[in-house]
Protein backbone atom coordinates (compact mmCIF):
# COMPACT_ATOMS: atom_id res chain seq x y z
CA UNK A 1 0.00 0.00 0.00
CA UNK A 2 1.52 3.13 -0.96
CA UNK A 3 0.20 6.09 0.90
CA UNK A 4 0.06 9.05 -1.37
CA UNK A 5 0.80 12.73 -0.12
CA UNK A 6 -2.34 14.19 1.33
CA UNK A 7 -3.90 11.06 2.08
CA UNK A 8 -5.47 10.91 5.50
CA UNK A 9 -4.85 8.13 6.54
CA UNK A 10 -1.25 9.70 6.86
CA UNK A 11 -2.11 12.52 7.86
CA UNK A 12 -3.94 10.90 10.57
CA UNK A 13 -1.08 8.92 11.69
CA UNK A 14 1.28 12.31 11.49
CA UNK A 15 -1.28 13.73 14.24
CA UNK A 16 -1.58 11.02 16.58
CA UNK A 17 2.34 11.18 16.96
CA UNK A 18 2.28 14.79 17.27
CA UNK A 19 0.14 14.32 19.67
CA UNK A 20 1.77 11.88 21.95
CA UNK A 21 5.06 13.70 22.11
CA UNK A 22 2.42 17.45 22.86
CA UNK A 23 0.74 15.80 25.43
CA UNK A 24 3.88 14.72 27.07
CA UNK A 25 4.95 18.38 26.82
CA UNK A 26 1.75 19.78 28.29
CA UNK A 27 1.68 17.12 31.59
CA UNK A 28 5.73 18.52 31.76
CA UNK A 29 4.67 22.03 32.14
CA UNK A 30 1.95 21.96 34.38
CA UNK A 31 4.31 19.78 36.62
CA UNK A 32 6.70 22.52 36.79
CA UNK A 33 4.15 25.24 36.93
CA UNK A 34 3.04 23.20 39.75
CA UNK A 35 6.00 22.66 41.16
CA UNK A 36 7.33 26.41 41.26
CA UNK A 37 4.35 27.32 42.56
CA UNK A 38 4.86 25.24 45.97
CA UNK A 39 7.97 25.74 46.36
CA UNK A 40 7.44 29.94 45.92
CA UNK A 41 4.34 29.62 48.77
CA UNK A 42 6.24 26.85 51.27
CA UNK A 43 7.96 28.04 53.82
CA UNK A 44 11.53 26.71 54.33
CA UNK A 45 11.93 23.06 55.17
CA UNK A 46 8.63 22.39 53.92
CA UNK A 47 8.24 19.49 50.65
CA UNK A 48 7.23 21.35 48.00
CA UNK A 49 8.43 18.89 45.64
CA UNK A 50 6.22 15.23 45.84
CA UNK A 51 8.06 12.43 45.98
CA UNK A 52 6.31 10.67 42.17
CA UNK A 53 4.87 12.03 39.70
CA UNK A 54 1.78 10.24 40.22
CA UNK A 55 1.50 11.74 43.36
CA UNK A 56 0.42 15.40 41.47
CA UNK A 57 -2.88 13.46 41.04
CA UNK A 58 -3.76 15.14 44.65
CA UNK A 59 -2.95 18.92 43.54
CA UNK A 60 -4.31 21.71 40.84
CA UNK A 61 -2.01 19.18 38.12
CA UNK A 62 -5.10 16.41 38.75
CA UNK A 63 -6.75 17.53 35.46
CA UNK A 64 -3.83 17.57 33.12
CA UNK A 65 -2.17 14.34 34.66
CA UNK A 66 -5.28 12.13 34.01
CA UNK A 67 -6.52 13.76 31.14
CA UNK A 68 -3.03 13.23 29.21
CA UNK A 69 -2.58 9.75 30.54
CA UNK A 70 -5.93 8.60 29.32
CA UNK A 71 -4.99 10.71 26.03
CA UNK A 72 -1.82 8.89 25.31
CA UNK A 73 -3.93 5.77 26.11
CA UNK A 74 -5.74 6.41 23.18
CA UNK A 75 -3.26 7.29 20.91
CA UNK A 76 -1.31 3.94 21.79
CA UNK A 77 -4.78 1.97 20.69
CA UNK A 78 -4.94 3.27 17.50
CA UNK A 79 -1.93 3.70 16.39
CA UNK A 80 -1.27 0.45 13.77
CA UNK A 81 1.83 -1.40 15.23
CA UNK A 82 3.92 -4.32 12.96
CA UNK A 83 1.95 -7.64 12.94
CA UNK A 84 2.16 -9.38 15.70
CA UNK A 85 4.04 -8.29 19.40
CA UNK A 86 4.34 -4.51 18.58
CA UNK A 87 0.58 -3.99 17.84
CA UNK A 88 -0.55 -5.99 20.98
CA UNK A 89 2.38 -4.41 22.94
CA UNK A 90 1.04 -0.57 21.82
CA UNK A 91 -2.46 -1.25 22.34
CA UNK A 92 -2.09 -3.02 26.22
CA UNK A 93 0.35 -0.10 26.81
CA UNK A 94 -2.48 2.53 25.84
CA UNK A 95 -4.86 0.66 28.08
CA UNK A 96 -2.48 0.20 31.15
CA UNK A 97 -1.80 4.07 30.93
CA UNK A 98 -5.78 4.95 31.14
CA UNK A 99 -5.45 2.59 34.42
CA UNK A 100 -2.66 4.62 35.71
CA UNK A 101 -4.57 7.64 35.29
CA UNK A 102 -8.00 6.34 36.63
CA UNK A 103 -6.14 4.66 39.67
CA UNK A 104 -4.09 7.31 41.66
CA UNK A 105 -1.37 6.48 43.68
CA UNK A 106 -2.30 5.38 47.16
CA UNK A 107 -3.47 8.63 49.74
CA UNK A 108 -1.02 10.15 51.30
CA UNK A 109 -2.45 12.59 53.98
CA UNK A 110 0.18 15.33 53.70
CA UNK A 111 -0.69 15.50 50.34
CA UNK A 112 -4.21 15.95 50.36
CA UNK A 113 -5.80 18.45 52.85
CA UNK A 114 -8.82 20.09 50.82
CA UNK A 115 -11.26 19.56 47.92
CA UNK A 116 -11.81 19.01 45.22
CA UNK A 117 -8.58 16.75 45.04
CA UNK A 118 -9.59 14.53 48.07
CA UNK A 119 -12.75 13.30 46.58
CA UNK A 120 -13.08 9.68 48.06
CA UNK A 121 -11.16 7.55 45.75
CA UNK A 122 -12.24 4.31 46.17
CA UNK A 123 -15.56 5.12 44.37
CA UNK A 124 -14.04 6.84 41.96
CA UNK A 125 -12.00 3.99 41.27
CA UNK A 126 -14.55 1.18 41.12
CA UNK A 127 -16.99 3.95 38.80
CA UNK A 128 -14.51 4.53 36.11
CA UNK A 129 -12.74 1.12 36.03
CA UNK A 130 -15.39 -0.55 35.81
CA UNK A 131 -17.19 1.61 33.12
CA UNK A 132 -13.62 1.07 31.42
CA UNK A 133 -14.29 -2.56 31.76
CA UNK A 134 -17.66 -3.00 31.03
CA UNK A 135 -17.04 -0.63 27.52
CA UNK A 136 -14.22 -2.39 26.88
CA UNK A 137 -15.79 -5.86 27.23
CA UNK A 138 -18.45 -4.81 24.70
CA UNK A 139 -15.54 -3.78 22.21
CA UNK A 140 -13.52 -6.67 22.82
CA UNK A 141 -16.05 -8.61 22.15
CA UNK A 142 -16.83 -6.73 18.69
CA UNK A 143 -12.98 -6.94 18.01
CA UNK A 144 -13.21 -10.68 18.64
CA UNK A 145 -15.81 -11.71 16.59
CA UNK A 146 -14.15 -11.06 13.33
CA UNK A 147 -11.07 -13.57 14.57
CA UNK A 148 -13.25 -16.02 16.45
CA UNK A 149 -11.90 -18.70 14.09
CA UNK A 150 -8.26 -17.73 15.08
CA UNK A 151 -9.29 -18.31 19.03
CA UNK A 152 -8.92 -22.16 18.13
CA UNK A 153 -5.27 -21.54 17.00
CA UNK A 154 -2.08 -19.94 17.76
CA UNK A 155 -3.01 -16.86 15.49
CA UNK A 156 -5.42 -16.41 18.40
CA UNK A 157 -2.71 -15.56 20.96
CA UNK A 158 -3.04 -11.84 21.20
CA UNK A 159 -7.22 -12.71 21.63
CA UNK A 160 -7.18 -14.68 24.17
CA UNK A 161 -3.98 -12.30 26.21
CA UNK A 162 -6.73 -9.75 26.01
CA UNK A 163 -9.39 -11.23 27.42
CA UNK A 164 -7.33 -12.78 29.98
CA UNK A 165 -5.63 -9.46 30.98
CA UNK A 166 -9.47 -8.18 30.92
CA UNK A 167 -10.82 -11.03 33.58
CA UNK A 168 -8.37 -10.66 35.72
CA UNK A 169 -8.66 -7.08 36.05
CA UNK A 170 -12.28 -6.77 36.49
CA UNK A 171 -11.19 -9.92 39.18
CA UNK A 172 -8.59 -7.99 41.14
CA UNK A 173 -11.09 -4.62 41.15
CA UNK A 174 -14.38 -6.75 42.34
CA UNK A 175 -12.67 -9.24 44.40
CA UNK A 176 -10.02 -7.74 46.30
CA UNK A 177 -10.45 -3.71 46.12
CA UNK A 178 -8.39 -2.97 48.66
CA UNK A 179 -5.45 -4.97 47.50
CA UNK A 180 -6.08 -3.70 43.74
CA UNK A 181 -6.35 0.22 45.31
CA UNK A 182 -3.23 -0.40 46.96
CA UNK A 183 -1.17 -2.13 44.17
CA UNK A 184 -2.61 -1.21 40.43
CA UNK A 185 -1.43 1.77 39.85
CA UNK A 186 2.14 0.72 40.23
CA UNK A 187 2.02 -2.42 38.72
CA UNK A 188 0.10 -0.77 35.66
CA UNK A 189 3.05 2.19 35.80
CA UNK A 190 5.62 -0.88 35.27
CA UNK A 191 4.08 -2.86 33.10
CA UNK A 192 3.38 0.62 30.79
CA UNK A 193 7.48 1.28 30.81
CA UNK A 194 7.69 -2.35 30.09
CA UNK A 195 5.98 -2.17 26.85
CA UNK A 196 7.63 0.75 25.92
CA UNK A 197 10.59 -0.72 26.05
CA UNK A 198 9.87 -3.53 23.86
CA UNK A 199 8.28 -1.34 21.34
CA UNK A 200 11.33 0.91 21.41
CA UNK A 201 13.86 -2.28 20.71
CA UNK A 202 10.90 -3.93 18.26
CA UNK A 203 11.44 -0.28 16.53
CA UNK A 204 15.26 -0.92 16.56
CA UNK A 205 15.20 -4.72 15.25
CA UNK A 206 12.98 -4.26 11.98
CA UNK A 207 15.55 -4.17 8.82
CA UNK A 208 12.06 -4.22 6.04
CA UNK A 209 12.73 -0.38 6.53
CA UNK A 210 15.68 -0.24 4.10
CA UNK A 211 14.05 -3.06 1.93
CA UNK A 212 10.92 -0.42 0.95
CA UNK A 213 12.12 1.81 -2.01
CA UNK A 214 8.76 3.88 -1.05
CA UNK A 215 9.99 4.10 2.51
CA UNK A 216 11.00 7.70 2.39
CA UNK A 217 12.46 8.08 5.68
CA UNK A 218 13.43 11.82 7.03
CA UNK A 219 15.79 13.10 9.13
CA UNK A 220 18.39 10.13 9.69
CA UNK A 221 19.10 6.60 7.68
CA UNK A 222 16.96 3.69 8.70
CA UNK A 223 20.04 1.71 9.99
CA UNK A 224 20.39 4.84 12.16
CA UNK A 225 17.15 5.31 13.66
CA UNK A 226 17.68 1.03 14.55
CA UNK A 227 20.66 2.32 16.80
CA UNK A 228 19.26 5.03 18.47
CA UNK A 229 15.99 2.87 18.74
CA UNK A 230 17.57 0.52 20.71
CA UNK A 231 19.58 2.50 22.98
CA UNK A 232 16.81 4.33 23.60
CA UNK A 233 15.26 0.40 24.59
CA UNK A 234 18.56 0.10 26.24
CA UNK A 235 18.33 3.32 28.24
CA UNK A 236 13.88 3.12 29.54
CA UNK A 237 15.10 -0.36 30.90
CA UNK A 238 18.39 0.64 32.75
CA UNK A 239 16.62 3.62 34.14
CA UNK A 240 13.18 1.08 35.25
CA UNK A 241 15.44 -1.16 36.89
CA UNK A 242 18.30 0.78 38.50
CA UNK A 243 15.98 3.36 39.54
CA UNK A 244 13.31 1.37 40.72
CA UNK A 245 16.23 -0.59 42.84
CA UNK A 246 17.63 2.31 44.26
CA UNK A 247 13.80 3.88 45.61
CA UNK A 248 13.42 0.56 46.64
CA UNK A 249 17.37 0.54 49.15
CA UNK A 250 16.87 3.93 49.95
CA UNK A 251 13.01 3.48 51.49
CA UNK A 252 14.02 0.88 53.29
CA UNK A 253 17.47 1.65 54.64
CA UNK A 254 17.62 5.57 53.89
CA UNK A 255 14.12 6.81 54.11
CA UNK A 256 15.39 10.64 54.54
CA UNK A 257 17.57 10.64 51.33
CA UNK A 258 16.08 11.77 48.53
CA UNK A 259 12.33 10.70 48.55
CA UNK A 260 11.97 11.83 44.92
CA UNK A 261 13.66 9.28 43.47
CA UNK A 262 10.64 7.74 42.05
CA UNK A 263 9.42 11.29 40.78
CA UNK A 264 13.28 10.96 38.64
CA UNK A 265 12.56 8.15 37.15
CA UNK A 266 9.31 8.46 36.34
CA UNK A 267 10.61 11.77 34.48
CA UNK A 268 13.32 10.08 32.46
CA UNK A 269 11.23 7.42 31.37
CA UNK A 270 8.69 10.40 30.37
CA UNK A 271 11.17 12.17 28.43
CA UNK A 272 13.38 9.66 27.21
CA UNK A 273 9.80 8.28 25.69
CA UNK A 274 9.36 11.70 23.78
CA UNK A 275 11.99 11.32 22.44
CA UNK A 276 11.33 8.12 20.93
CA UNK A 277 7.92 9.17 19.51
CA UNK A 278 9.75 12.61 18.23
CA UNK A 279 11.98 10.23 16.34
CA UNK A 280 8.87 8.12 15.18
CA UNK A 281 7.27 10.88 14.01
CA UNK A 282 9.94 11.90 11.99
CA UNK A 283 10.58 8.76 10.47
CA UNK A 284 7.47 8.23 8.88
CA UNK A 285 6.33 11.06 8.26
CA UNK A 286 5.71 10.58 4.92
CA UNK A 287 4.76 7.32 5.07
CA UNK A 288 2.69 6.96 7.86
CA UNK A 289 3.55 3.04 9.20
CA UNK A 290 6.38 1.02 8.59
CA UNK A 291 5.88 -1.57 5.80
CA UNK A 292 5.34 -4.44 8.97
CA UNK A 293 2.20 -2.37 10.21
CA UNK A 294 0.73 -2.07 6.32
CA UNK A 295 -0.64 -5.43 6.08
CA UNK A 296 2.59 -6.25 3.31
CA UNK A 297 3.97 -9.31 3.47
CA UNK A 298 7.66 -7.71 3.16
CA UNK A 299 10.87 -10.25 2.16
CA UNK A 300 14.07 -9.41 4.43
CA UNK A 301 17.15 -10.29 2.42
CA UNK A 302 19.72 -11.45 4.69
CA UNK A 303 18.31 -10.43 8.22
CA UNK A 304 16.34 -12.73 10.71
CA UNK A 305 12.90 -12.09 11.29
CA UNK A 306 11.75 -10.26 14.45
Amino acid sequence: MVIKQGDPARLTYRYLRVAIVAVVLVLFVSLTWQILADHGRLASGEEWWHASISAYFYSPVQSIFVSALVGIGVCLVAIKGRRGAEEVLLNFAGLLAVLVALVPTPLDATMCTAEPYCLDVPERVTNNVGTLLLVGGVVLALATWPRRRDLGGPAGWDLWLTWLAWAGTGTWLLAWPASFLTVAHYAAAVLLFACLVAVAWINGSDRVVTAQALERLRGMSAAAYRVWYRWIAVVMAAVLVVGLSAMVVLDRWFPGVFPQTLFVVEALMMLVFALFWTLQTIQFWDVGLPARARDEDVPVPGDLPL
